[in-house]
C-alpha cells in the first residue's frame, strides 16, 4: 500500500545503506487508490467528512514524505563532498 518513484527509492536505499535514515519506516507515500476507497468508505458513517478530511491527509502526508525525501538527499550530498574532501 506504500510506494515510492523510482529515483526515491534509490535516494532513500541509498540512506539507508550508509545509515543515514534512521526513521522507522522509511518514507513512502500512501498509495492514492487507498485514499480514495478510504474517503469513499467512511463517506456515510462519517456523514461525508471523509470525503474532505483523507483528500487534505494525503497530501499532508505527501508533503511530509517529500520533505523527508529531500533531507536525505542534501545529506547524500554532503557526504559525498566529505568523501571528495577526504573529511573521512
Amino acid at each position: 500500500m506504500r510506494f515510492l518513484p523510482f529515483e526515491d527509492q534509490v535516494i532513500v536505499d541509498r540512506a539507508l545503506a550508509l545509515g543515514l535514515n534512521d526513521a522507522v519506516p522509511p518514507p513512502a507515500y500512501l498509495s492514492p487508490h487507498l485514499c480514495t476507497a478510504l474517503s469513499l468508505l467512511l463517506a456515510v458513517p462519517s456523514f461525508g467528512f471523509s470525503l474532505l478530511l483523507v483528500p487534505i491527509l494525503w497530501v499532508a502526508q505527501y508533503d511530509r514524505t517529500k520533505h523527508r525525501i529531500i533531507c536525505l538527499q542534501k545529506q547524500l550530498e554532503q557526504d559525498s563532498y566529505r568523501v571528495l574532501l577526504g573529511d573521512y
